[in-house]
């Protein structure tokens, strides 16, 4: 059978391969006297060889009978890669191939067929021509390694897996057909445990499986082609099941009876570890084995847990006498109810040492002297008996840890006295709480030992009265307000919020006062300050109306500030806390006014002193001195303002 195909003038024929003889007869059957046919084959069988053909097809243009024309191929096999795989006769437009083809390479080429005169340009436009390669049967099939899970005790006929073999040959054909077969179990058994669909791989139950028993199967799967028939290529490959466990197994335990026995008195004690026995698969909630106290527990005395690497149960003792106890175990995942052992536990008595209990003691207690006992004992604190609860005997009493040696302690007695008034402002409170500890001692050999620890919770009075924290401060001369704060050693509610108030006979200058919070206010100059000290005398209290017996000074340093925000530095200096000045120094400061004024009268009696002047031995003539100078001292300053005042003007005559 012939097909015809033509594009833009150009005939192209594509020939099934068929015999030489009905070749030649069908080639006669179409020959046209216009032009000729070409008759290319579009399919071509893989792994056969046309390389000896003179042409696979050919290509010709109605435009070559009238004129030369050169033909060329383009696309995947010609000009592309695989590089002249297809190539082409330019003179007569035969289509030749080089190599054999490998459908598994490469199931089809298009390619396009190309008329150019000798100047290169086209004579015709391009047309397709496409080689579809047939496929063979040469590839094996193959099977890679696939894992499945089967849960034990499946019944028969559960499917576990489908098995998926892989052939490289073309999908939908016979030569990709894959039929399945087992052909060997490990290990062997005495029954085959699975069985597959042949058709479709399915893989199925044959025989329940037991985990206990055995876990795990590999299988080797054989794949055959051409679906089975005789002659298909065949390949095998590996299969692994594993068997899931199932909480099928009753935990047990190794005795049936168990016995132990534990001092008293002790805490967290392990009494006993009890082994649990299950065949499920380790590590599992379904071997993990919870142990439950049933019987003999209701005061919850003791506790019992699971060691998860052992699966053994840690029995612990809490506090308790001689017990019965029944226990229960069963699995962390579901499965029957489980089974009660009987536990007999015996506790020796032990003697034992003294307890504080509780073992710490809170003792309230006020700073204020007249709420403390006169005899001055805060607390009792007695040790006991554990087995009694009474107050232990033969006991007597030491101090462990007293960092500021508050108390002591009666050696017989255990009452606390004071040593000291208490102090909440004290370094050694935390919280308002001093923390102090006893000994007990039993009298006994080897003497036993406890520690008790007591709480002195000290509550404020108001014992403090609040002051400055800073009592000066400079202010620049263009400014009118600076700030006071105050701080009080005692806590809330003797402490903030504080009053202010200033005090006028103790102040210099015109001030107000405006609060800003509860510790802080600001003083305002009703008048523009010059420079100089201003000294404002400032009352404080707390928030329950307590000031301290004086009014604080607070000096105010006012100073010109030059180019900044800051006074200029100055030779007086302004004291944190307080600023007072001895009765010795104000008679330095005279005596040294004094000699200020002093000096120039003696200017004046060496000018004009004769003989008769005082001290004329001291003075020397100056009226050779021809000359005279007068030296001005002009200073300007900012001073009281006044009517027709001046500025000072001193003249000294030299």
């Amino acid at each position: 059978m012939w097909t015809f195909l033509q594009l833009t003038g150009v005939l192209i024929t594509f020939e099934c391969v068929i015999g030489a003889e009905a070749r030649l007869k069908r080639t006669k059957a179409l020959k046209r006297s216009k032009r000729d046919w070409v008759l290319p084959p579009s399919k071509l069988w893989e792994n056969t060889d046309y390389t000896k053909k003179e042409f696979i097809a050919k290509i010709r243009s109605d435009k070559s009978q009238e004129a030369t024309v050169e033909y060329y191929l383009s696309g995947p096999g010609a000009n592309e890669p695989p590089f002249n795989l297809f190539v082409v006769n330019h003179g007569n437009g035969y289509v030749r191939i080089t190599d054999v083809l490998d459908r598994e390479k490469c199931q089809e080429y298009s390619l396009k067929g190309i008329a150019k005169y000798p100047n290169g340009t086209l004579a015709e436009d391009e047309i397709p021509l496409n080689i579809v390669v047939l496929d063979k049967n040469d590839n094996a099939p193959s099977i890679k390694l696939q894992k499945g899970t089967v849960k034990e005790e499946s019944k028969k006929g559960t499917l576990v897996m489908r098995i998926k073999g892989e052939d490289a040959d073309q999908n939908g054909t016979n030569n990709a057909n894959l039929t399945y077969s087992i052909v060997s179990q490990e290990p062997p058994g005495k029954d085959p445990m699975f069985m597959i669909n042949k058709y479709t791989g399915d893989l199925y139950v044959r025989t329940e499986p037991d985990r206990e028993k055995q876990s795990f199967y590999k299988l080797v799967i054989k794949a055959t082609d051409m679906g089975g028939a005789p002659g298909g290529l065949t390949g095998t490959g590996t299969v692994e099941i594993k068997v899931v466990d199932i909480n099928d197994k009753i935990p047990t335990l190794e005795k049936t009876e168990y016995t132990g026995s534990v001092d008293e008195n002790v805490d967290d004690v392990v009494v006993m570890r009890i082994q649990a026995l299950d065949e499920d698969e380790k590590f599992t909630d379904n071997w993990l084995t919870v142990f439950k106290i049933v019987k003999g527990n209701e005061d919850n005395l003791f506790s019992i847990e699971t060691d998860k690497e052992t699966n053994e149960g840690i029995l612990k003792l809490i506090k308790v006498q001689s017990l019965d106890l029944g226990l229960q175990i069963e699995n962390v995942a579901p499965f029957v109810d489980g089974t009660a052992y009987p536990i007999k536990i015996l506790v020796k008595n032990v003697p034992e040492g003294p307890t504080f209990a509780p073992s710490t003691k809170e003792i309230p207690l006020s700073e204020d002297p007249s709420k403390i006992p006169k005899d001055g004992i805060i607390a009792v604190f007695p040790a006991v008996d554990p087995d009694t609860g009474e107050i232990a005997e033969d006991v007597s009493y030491a101090k462990s840890y007293d960092p500021d040696n508050w108390f002591t302690i009666g050696e017989e007695t255990a009452e606390i006295k004071l040593n000291k008034k208490p102090d909440r402002e004290s370094p050694f409170l935390v919280n308002g709480t001093y923390i102090g500890k006893l000994l007990a001692i039993s009298k006994d050999m080897p003497p036993k030992t406890a520690t008790g620890t007591i709480a002195i919770q000290v509550a404020d009075s108001n014992d403090h009265c609040p002051t400055l924290s800073s009592t000066a401060s400079t202010l620049c001369s263009d400014k009118n307000t600076v700030f006071i704060t105050a701080f009080d050693e005692d806590a809330y509610p003797n402490a903030a919020p504080f009053s202010f108030a200033i005090v006028p006979e103790g102040t210099k200058g015109s001030w107000d006062l405006e609060v800003i919070n509860g510790t802080t206010a600001a003083l305002h100059s009703q008048i523009a300050l010059w420079p100089g000290v201003y000294e404002l005398q400032v009352e404080v209290k707390d928030a329950q109306g307590l000031s301290c017996p004086t009014a604080e000074v607070f000096i105010v340093d006012v100073c010109i500030c030059e180019e900044t925000e800051e006074c200029t530095p100055r030779m007086n200096l302004l004291k944190s806390t307080s600023v007072e000045m001895s009765a010795g120094a104000i008679g330095l400061l005279l005596m040294a006014l004094c000699l200020l004024l002093l000096i120039p009268l003696i200017l004046i009696t060496c000018q004009f002193g004769g003989k008769d002047t005082v001290f004329p031995e001291q003075f020397i003539d100056l009226e050779t001195e021809k000359s005279e100078e007068l030296m001005s001292y002009s200073t300007e300053g900012r001073g009281d303002d006044k009517v027709g005042g001046s500025s000072p003007h001193f003249t000294i005559m030299l």
